[in-house]
């Protein structure tokens, strides 16, 4: 990977007033790019393939949106492959950061069994955290906190990358759908009976706006958290607990089948279960980040 102190220089020829670039220890941040201009980019950085190498890490490049001009690019098989390029670093963030949660959970699990107590500080983050994950207990004493690390623990997880990319791709015709262009919408998640959002092309007779996300990456970040925390993913959750109890890498195509209630369409598991062979997306569930500490090696 280039160093991405000289990012700013490798792409002075691309950038124009429309795109914004910026840098920070965490990775480089890339907005409102065309297609031609972020598969430019990615090959500047040596990111020329949706699936690395055995053992390799994906680079710290995180774009805010879709190229509004997707849909324009006539070889589909380059448009689906900049489609996937474009979120796999997005979903690795993403579980990231549901990994340092599960981390703290497991931490704060073990000072409680050693003290059989909590600091206020961390009762705080773990009510925040049974809040987020739609957890609770009618327990008062100390069976509330073992009922929340319980359940916690098989909630805050990942969602193994395979799936989140493969139902993205489902959900948006590759990236080109109208709610994926204007709204950052990768899953058609909705909001029932609100003014806000955007309005389906129905119009609002339909009953729902879909969600407006500021980015891609939260749009991630909130499906991995409904399907951590929902009931119609029950399954998946417990299906997930037991192949972490044995130490089973987390492929997709174990799981694809307990993603039936996710979406009305017909055979919606059938459907991800070939997205997930045809592009053998099993690599990307091997597949981790960058440190972010390692940007700037070549």
């Amino acid at each position: 990977m280039k160093r991405l102190v000289f990012l700013f220089f490798l792409f002075f020829p691309l950038i124009v007033v429309a795109q914004d670039l910026r840098i920070n220890n965490t990775g480089a941040y890339f907005s409102d790019y065309t297609s031609d201009n972020l598969s430019k980019a990615f090959k500047e950085l040596d990111y020329e393939t949706y699936i690395l190498p055995q053992a390799n890490a994906y680079p710290r490049l995180f774009v805010k949106n879709l190229p509004s001009d997707l849909a324009l690019m006539e070889d589909k098989t380059l448009r689906n492959r900049l489609f996937m390029q474009i979120l796999i670093p997005l979903i690795l963030k993403a579980n990231e950061d549901v990994l340092q949660e599960r981390e703290i959970i497991e931490a704060l699990e073990y000072d409680f069994e050693q003290n059989k107590d909590f600091d206020e500080a961390d009762m705080y983050y773990l009510d925040e955290l049974a809040q987020k994950y739609d957890v609770s207990s009618k327990f008062k004493d100390t069976r509330r906190y073992l009922k929340l690390f319980t359940e916690l623990k098989q909630k805050v997880d990942i969602v193994p990358p395979s799936i989140l990319l493969a139902a993205a791709a489902i959900y948006t015709d590759w990236g080109t759908s109208r709610v994926a262009q204007l709204a950052n919408n990768l899953y058609q998640t909705k909001m029932w009976f609100s003014n806000e959002g955007l309005e389906p092309s129905g119009g609002k007779e339909e009953g729902f706006t879909y969600k407006i996300y500021d980015s891609l990456e939260d749009c991630i970040s909130d499906y991995v958290l409904k399907i951590n925390s929902n009931i119609n993913y029950q399954t998946f959750r417990q299906s997930r607990a037991q192949a972490r109890k044995k130490g089973d890498i987390l492929y997709g195509k174990r799981f694809d089948w307990t993603m039936i209630l996710d979406s009305n369409l017909p055979n919606f598991a059938g459907l991800l279960d070939y997205t997930l062979t045809y592009y053998k997306l099993h690599h990307v569930d091997e597949a981790t980040l960058e440190n972010e500490y390692d940007l700037g090696e070549n």
